[in-house]
C-alpha cells in the first residue's frame, strides 16, 4: 500500500496503487449535456501526455519536465464552458523529483490530442499550479502542501482551561470578511461567476467557526485576548452590515441568537435535528 511515507516511484506503482482506489463519479444532473466523459488513459496515451510535457516544457519549479507521473483516469473539464474549452481534459500529474514527492498537479489537454490527432486542438498551456493550491484553506497553511500538523495535533490549546483552535477561527471569520468586501468593490454585486465563493466561504463560517466561539464565550471559556478578537471581528462585520445585507449573506447577530438557543436546547436534550434532502437527485448512480 502507498502511503505518505512510501509513494510510488515508477508509472507501474502508482498503476497499481490508483487500481485499488475505487473511480471518481460525476453526477450528471438534468440538463447538463456534457460533450465527452471522463476516460481512462491507455499505454499510448499516457505517453502522448509525456511527450506533450516534454514538448512545452511543462514542470514545476525545481523539477524536470520528464519527471512527472501520469494519473491514468483523466478528467473530462468542459463542461466548465465559462471557463474551459468544450474539448478539455484534465489530466493529474505526480512529481517525482527527490524531495517533491508530494506534490501533484495537471495539464490541460483536448479530446483530440489524447486521441492522437495531429491536427487537433491544442489548448493553452495552464501554469503549473499544485492541487494544494486550489483549496480553500491554502492560504492558511504553513507549508504548500498542506498544514504541518494534522488531526488530534493540529490545534494545541494555550491551558487545559482555554479552547483549541480559537486562533484558527478567528482568522477564517475575518478571512471570510475580507473576501465578501473585496467582492463588494468588483460592483458585481450577485453575479453567480464571482459572487458564488465568498458567499459559500462566508456561509461556512457563520454556520460553524462562529457559533462555536459564542458558544465558548457563554461557558467563559476563552481568554481575553481572544474575546477582544472575536468583539473586533464583530465590529468589523456590523460596520458593514449594508454590504453584507445587499449581497443576500447573512450578519453575526442573529446567528448568534440562534446559537445560544440551540445550545439550550441542546443541553436540556429539547433540540432534535430535522432531516431535510437538500440536493437534486442525480441522473447518474455509482
Amino acid at each position: 500500500m502507498t502511503t505518505k511515507k512510501t509513494r510510488p516511484h515508477t508509472q507501474a506503482e502508482l498503476d497499481a496503487y490508483m487500481a485499488t482506489r475505487p473511480r471518481p463519479v460525476r453526477n450528471t444532473f438534468e440538463g447538463m449535456y456534457p460533450l465527452h466523459e471522463d476516460i481512462e488513459l491507455s499505454d499510448e496515451q499516457v505517453q502522448i501526455v509525456l511527450d506533450y510535457l516534454k514538448e512545452v516544457d511543462f514542470h514545476l519549479p525545481g523539477a524536470a519536465a520528464d519527471e512527472f507521473l501520469v494519473v491514468r483516469w483523466a478528467r473530462y473539464s468542459g463542461f466548465q464552458f465559462l471557463k474551459e474549452d468544450l474539448e478539455a481534459y484534465a489530466i493529474g500529474l505526480r512529481c517525482t523529483h527527490p524531495g517533491m514527492e508530494d506534490q501533484h498537479t495537471f495539464i490541460r489537454l483536448s479530446w483530440g490530442q489524447l486521441m492522437g490527432d495531429p491536427d487537433a486542438i491544442r489548448l493553452p498551456v495552464n501554469k503549473p499550479v499544485l492541487a494544494s493550491d486550489m483549496m480553500t484553506l491554502a492560504r492558511y497553511r504553513d507549508t504548500r502542501t498542506g498544514p504541518s500538523r494534522t488531526g488530534v495535533d493540529a490545534y494545541k490549546a494555550k491551558s487545559k482551561n482555554t479552547v483549541s483552535g480559537v486562533d484558527f477561527d478567528l482568522t477564517l471569520l475575518n478571512g471570510a470578511l475580507d473576501d465578501v468586501l473585496k467582492h463588494h468593490l468588483t460592483g458585481k454585486g450577485r453575479d453567480i461567476n464571482s459572487w458564488w465563493d465568498p458567499a459559500l466561504n462566508w456561509g461556512v463560517v457563520m454556520a460553524g467557526r462562529y457559533p462555536r466561539l459564542k458558544y465558548f464565550e457563554s461557558k467563559g471559556r476563552l481568554t481575553e485576548e481572544e474575546l477582544t478578537a472575536l468583539h473586533s471581528f464583530e465590529a468589523r462585520a456590523t460596520n458593514d452590515e449594508a454590504i453584507l445585507k445587499e449581497l443576500g449573506l447573512v450578519t453575526p447577530s442573529p446567528v448568534a441568537k440562534k446559537t445560544l438557543q440551540q445550545a439550550e436546547k441542546a443541553e436540556s436534550g429539547k433540540f432534535s435535528h430535522r432531516h431535510r434532502v437538500r440536493n437534486p437527485e442525480p441522473l447518474t448512480k455509482e
